[in-house]
């Protein structure tokens, strides 16, 4: 499971203050509406903020709804990078919504700010349950958003990373060697829940021959990844690709193909020819998504 390396996230046990009232002729209804809701939902949680996006916080989150005899709801939520506890929620409509206070804490510090949040979440007919909360964070790190997904982690999260550990990048020109470094990164999205978005560093940083050639990073869009039976992941392209570097020059891309092993290890090669350029380079990427492999 992926964790934040710049926060620990320690969240503590809340509870709403605010005492909500129902109606007298409608207690039975609003006690039959939080017992349809009451259960354990399991699932993930994805975090976003100013630092990083799209990011699994949590691949076995939780949240145990139960009901109150005046109606209202209790609410305890477990994302992965720490604990919500809301008492005595309103229904409306099998909908629901809360604030309070967290402690944040930095680089497993044991006291840390608090900071306000929101949450909100309903309960559909088919009992799935949708859940997001807003924590009020300021700048660098900026509001985070955090969403609760009932069901199972899409395995695309198990790759999207960026791998810049041991990491190497060389080029080829017809199978002759034109440069190569190791301050390089590869930098894996998810586009879709089968697809991933690939950008690929360090082309300015290359010494040899390819250091002449003003290549700038560029990203490979629509890449398929395919789950393999051993563990692995294949990542590949059924045409070619077109894309733009940093330095603003075309990329016709010719082939894709690249694997993540079960080490976390990637290796992505393409072929592709900047600019005007009649000739293809041939790109061969290595890395790893943390600092050490097992």
């Amino acid at each position: 499971m992926k964790i934040l390396n710049f926060w620990m996230v320690a969240l503590m046990a809340l509870s709403l203050s605010t005492t909500f009232v129902s109606c007298s002729d409608n207690d039975d209804d609003d006690t039959n509406l939080a017992k349809e809701v009451a259960g354990i939902y399991n699932g993930y949680s994805i975090g976003e903020c100013n630092m990083f996006s799209d990011y699994l916080l949590g691949d076995k989150s939780s949240a145990t709804i139960t009901a109150n005899e005046d109606g209202t709801i209790n609410l305890a939520y477990k994302s992965g990078s720490g604990d919500f506890t809301l008492n005595n929620l309103k229904l409306s409509a099998k909908s629901f919504s809360g604030s309070g206070e967290v402690a944040m804490s930095m680089s497993g510090s044991s006291t840390g700010s608090t900071y306000d949040y929101t949450l909100e979440g309903s309960v559909n007919d088919s009992k799935e349950l949708t859940l997001k909360a807003k924590v009020s964070i300021p700048v660098p790190m900026g509001d985070m958003t955090i969403v609760f997904t009932q069901g199972e982690v899409p395995f695309i999260y198990n790759i999207a990373a960026t791998y810049q550990y041991n990491s190497s990048l060389e080029i080829f020109v017809m199978n002759t060697s034109y440069g190569s470094t190791t301050d390089c990164k590869a930098v894996i999205t998810r586009a879709s829940d089968t697809t991933v978005d690939v950008t690929l560093n360090g082309f300015g940083n290359l010494e040899g021959g390819g250091s002449s050639m003003s290549l700038g990073n560029f990203t490979i869009s629509g890449v398929k990844v395919t789950a393999e039976t051993d563990g692995t992941y294949s990542l590949s392209l059924e045409e070619g690709y077109e894309s733009t570097d940093s330095t603003g020059k075309a990329i016709t891309g010719e082939s894709f193909s690249g694997t993540i092993a079960v080490d976390g290890t990637a290796t992505i090669t393409t072929a592709f020819r900047p600019g005007s350029m009649p000739m293809p380079i041939t790109a061969n990427f290595t890395g790893n998504k943390t600092a050490s492999v097992e």
